[in-house]
């Protein structure tokens, strides 16, 4: 298949995301969470490089749960995440308040910074049932994302993350 356009989620794969209804596999619901609506083919192959991930594009192509629009080819991928709070006053980004908003951007943010070594703390992420719970794990994540890829993108984390979280 060529990697003319970008891939994004259908209603499917977003439900899948949530719900886990159909039960995927953990490399193809890792494939899953990376599609982003920003990425090429080429551009996910690159993210994850196990030998089994263009069969895994191609059966979530078939299975309708991912969708290729017309793009630009294969202009390099941007990570899902917000730039780094400035050393004074930064200011939140405008979106959406809630536990739920918060967990899904920490997944898509961990997969872009750890690739598919960041499946068990998704799995984490997810299973997180209060604010409380889920401040704590997520501050867990990024002293990991610090560990494995640097300070400066710990912080981009905690900052994109922490604006998601309600106020307690």
């Amino acid at each position: 298949m060529g990697s003319d356009g970008i891939y994004r989620k259908t209603e499917k794969g977003r439900t899948e995301v949530a719900t886990r209804a159909n039960k995927l596999g953990l490399r193809e619901r890792t494939m899953l969470i990376m599609v982003d609506d920003k990425t090429t083919r080429r551009g996910l192959l690159e993210k994850n490089t196990h030998p089994t991930s263009e069969g895994i594009l191609n059966d979530l192509l078939a299975g309708g749960y991912i969708e290729t629009t017309p793009g630009t080819g294969d202009a390099p991928a941007e990570p899902p995440v917000a730039a780094a709070a400035p050393a004074s006053a930064p200011a939140q980004p405008a979106v959406e308040v809630s536990v739920k908003s918060a967990s899904s951007y920490a997944c898509r943010a961990l997969v872009a910074y750890l690739g598919p070594s960041a499946d068990d703390l998704t799995v984490l992420v997810e299973k997180c049932k209060g604010l409380d719970e889920l401040t704590e794990r997520l501050q867990k994540c990024r002293d990991v994302i610090q560990a494995m890829a640097g300070r400066k993108k710990a912080d981009e984390f905690w900052f994109s993350v922490s604006a998601r979280l309600p106020k307690a």
